[in-house]
């Protein structure tokens, strides 16, 4: 799994299993990616004509339009009550 002995006889059984899982997970997902890779490459190797690359991964995120104060300051205040902060100067 990679970890180091030194980080391995610093852990807990707890973190152990974390880890383990943590790493599962990513195991799980390099496994998808390469699956999905070699579908995309026998579905393309069929294909009479080439699609274009921005059809094939999706348009470009639209640029998002700048906000005004009142909106930025309103982001800041969810912010920081989700972070338990205080409101100072109301």
């Amino acid at each position: 799994m990679g970890i180091p002995l030194r980080d391995y006889d610093d852990m807990t059984p707890h973190e152990l299993a974390i880890y383990i899982e943590e790493n599962q997970k990513r195991e799980k997902f390099m496994h998808d990616e390469r699956v999905t890779q070699a579908y995309l490459n026998a579905v393309l190797q069929r294909a009479k004509r080439m699609p274009k690359l921005e059809k094939l991964i999706g348009k470009a995120p639209a640029k998002k339009k700048p906000m005004t104060d009142k909106q930025m300051l309103n982001v800041i205040r969810a912010l920081n009550k989700q972070m338990g902060g205080k409101e100072v100067g109301g």
